[in-house]
């Protein structure tokens, strides 16, 4: 069976008294294996690498009062928790007031420790801020500090808004709002930390602009304002075997705060107030990664085509070092 085999052989070995080692091979061999090496080591890196395709799109999900937005939230406040009450307005004229089910209040300890400063963010390149926000995430630990004097306190929860253009704040009882009781003006200090912000579910990759952030209070009547933009996102992930789809947002945000008051004649209410609207405009991530098949193609297609190449290259040199010897004869 092998004999009638070797017929067809597409492979046929030459002797080795045949054979004629040189120099200028043993050169060509190195060069094959060097190139072999750096070209693997390349394919291989890209092969387990996980590649992400944006694709803009005219956002077609719901926007009626039937669609909803989720905002994920942790902030601490160095304030009393009894002195703060939360609450949701949107330009549909509904207006929610957060409950204890959706945003649990506790005395902690106010810190300040893995955070980033505004004005940091401010002052440093777009590459900059990716690294202070990497840097702050590493070192925060989510932990509440009830040892001390209770100075703060943390607001933690997520609650379901409206998919229209409205307005998430933090405010003073008494302050904006007819309660029981006011609070008074030297017990305000909105003063506050984001460990998190956000309006759907996270994503691998997804950052968050305001996470890990800090913001200081010069006076009783500090106004915080954070006009963001939320936008619809799309995430696909084609490495699972059906793939996996998640509708969520993303988030660009910009930052402003002033003294309230009648010394400053500006019109206001102390608190944190974070404006939001929607985008028109979605966003569809698709991330992906090479197939084994795809890579072992490639690498089938870079060993072949060295070879064949330098095989040529070796050709020329021959070729021209005969022609050259036989000028000089």
């Amino acid at each position: 069976m092998l004999k009638s085999l070797s017929k067809v052989n597409a492979f046929p070995k030459i002797d080795k008294n045949m054979q004629k080692s040189t120099g200028l091979g043993g050169l060509l061999t190195l060069l094959v294996a060097v190139l072999l090496f750096f070209l693997t080591l390349s394919e291989f890196i890209q092969y387990i690498t996980i590649g992400q395709k944006y694709e803009f799109l005219v956002d077609r999900t719901a926007s009626s009062l039937e669609a909803h937005i989720n905002i994920n939230a942790d902030i601490t406040v160095a304030m009393a928790c009894e002195n703060l009450r939360i609450d949701v307005l949107d330009v549909a004229g509904a207006s929610l007031h957060a409950r204890n089910n959706e945003f649990s209040k506790t005395s902690v300890k106010f810190h300040t420790v893995g955070l980033v400063p505004a004005t940091a963010r401010k002052s440093r390149s777009k590459l900059d801020v990716h690294r202070i926000v990497a840097e702050a995430q590493r070192k925060h630990r989510e932990h509440m500090d009830q040892s001390g004097v209770l100075n703060g306190c943390r607001i933690k929860g997520h609650i379901s808004v409206n998919k229209v253009a409205g307005m998430f704040h933090i405010t003073a009882l008494g302050h904006g709002y007819m309660d029981g009781r006011h609070v008074p003006h030297e017990a305000m200090n909105f003063t506050h930390r984001i460990d998190k912000l956000s309006f759907g579910i996270d994503y691998p990759g997804l950052v968050n602009p305001l996470d890990s952030s800090l913001e200081i209070a010069d006076g009783y009547f500090e106004m915080f304002q954070y006009f963001i933009s939320i936008v619809p996102t799309i995430y696909v992930d084609k490495r699972r075997t059906f793939g996996s789809v998640v509708l969520t947002n993303q988030y660009a945000v910009t930052d402003y705060k002033k003294v309230v008051g009648h010394e400053t004649k500006e019109a206001g209410i102390p608190g944190i107030f974070m404006k939001y609207d929607v985008e028109p405009i979605s966003v569809r991530v698709t991330e992906s990664r090479a197939s084994f098949m795809h890579f072992l193609t490639r690498l089938c297609g870079i060993t072949g085509g060295i070879y064949v190449t330098v095989g040529l290259l070796n050709n020329l040199i021959q070729f021209s070092m005969k022609v050259i010897n036989r000028v000089k004869k």
